[in-house]
């Protein structure tokens, strides 16, 4: 029984002494656990886990550490040592209102949204933050870059979705209504030329009918296609309704309207739409004009190019009429 008690002292002892050391080295600010690990690789390890682009710049813009989505990002070698603004933007100097400038001369954290076209047009939110000493001197700088790519092609899309017609990707109705206002305003303050083309695909709903809605669909945007080609970026194009469209043509006279809308009766005539099915599908098209026709505002306008589309197809379809207010009397 005492040979017990005297272990259990000895023990006692050893391990108050021990408790004693830590508690020593604790003061000192060093643990058992810190003296068996390599900080370095411990701050390596944890940057490296993270799928955001994360560097550290100095004061002379040199990248001093980066984690391993930077170096993927850059496969050909290390971008340690490397400036910034040479890796990420192919400069010789920082760009116009780079945050890392910002935050060391502000102190103060920073952010923005940048497109940097080198790596395949990507997007990325940039937030900088200061890395101080103990008197608020920044001597470093933490950056990162966060991939916001699939969410500015996801409101690319959501705007596109606003303005244009999603199959054709031509400007909507809503869209040509605000365009044509402003135009016609436009247009009437300068007393300028202005034409409007409303057309229509003949037979459209038969071929639907006939080939099924893909095929129709695949027409309509053929359709589109060629507007965009012929017409170039002068002409404002859009789909109106379901078959029909409406292009509006901002300093073009009635003559030349005219000529182009005989274009691209011509190219439809000709053309063949081949996609599993074969078919041929033919335009009637309106045309009206401010100078020669006068309307007494821009909704007037595209009525009248309306109403000599009804009579392109009253007279057999397949033809450009120009509007007459005698045909209409």
């Amino acid at each position: 029984m005492e040979m017990q008690e005297k272990l259990f002292e000895v023990d006692f002892d050893r391990l108050r002494a021990r408790a004693d050391q830590f508690d020593q080295q604790s003061f000192q600010g060093i643990s058992g656990f810190d003296r068996h690990v390599d900080n370095d690789h411990l701050w390596q390890s944890t940057f490296d886990a993270i799928s955001d682009l994360l560097f550290v710049v100095d004061r002379q813009f040199k990248v001093i550490r980066a984690n391993k989505a930077v170096q993927d990002l850059f496969p050909q070698g290390s971008v340690l040592g490397h400036k910034c603004f040479q890796i990420f933007h192919n400069s010789d100097q920082p760009i116009a209102q780079c945050p890392g400038c910002k935050v060391f001369h502000s102190g103060r954290p920073q952010c923005m949204e940048t497109r940097e076209c080198q790596f395949v047009d990507r997007w990325f939110e940039v937030c900088v933050h200061p890395i101080k000493d103990n008197h608020g001197f920044v001597w470093q700088t933490l950056h990162i870059c966060k991939d916001i790519t699939k969410l500015k092609r996801l409101e690319q899309r959501l705007q596109d979705l606003e303005v244009k017609d999603s199959l054709t990707s031509l400007f909507n109705r809503r869209t040509f209504n605000t365009i044509l206002t402003r135009e016609y305003e436009l247009a009437a303050l300068r007393r300028s030329s202005l034409s409007i083309l409303v057309m229509e695909l003949d037979g459209l709903n038969m071929v639907n009918q006939e080939c099924g809605q893909q095929f129709g669909d695949y027409i309509l945007k053929e359709f589109s296609h060629q507007l965009r080609s012929k017409l170039g970026s002068g002409a404002l194009c859009a789909r109106s309704a379901g078959e029909q469209f409406a292009v509006l043509l901002p300093d073009v006279e009635l003559a030349e309207a005219t000529r182009l809308a005989e274009e691209i009766h011509q190219l439809a005539e000709h053309h063949v739409y081949d996609d599993f099915f074969c078919r041929q599908v033919t335009v009637s098209i309106g045309v009206a004009s401010l100078l020669d026709h006068a309307p007494a505002s821009q909704d007037e306008l595209f009525c009248f190019a309306e109403n000599a589309l009804r009579m392109a197809k009253r007279l057999g379809r397949n033809q450009v009429v120009v509007y007459n207010l005698d045909d209409f009397i």
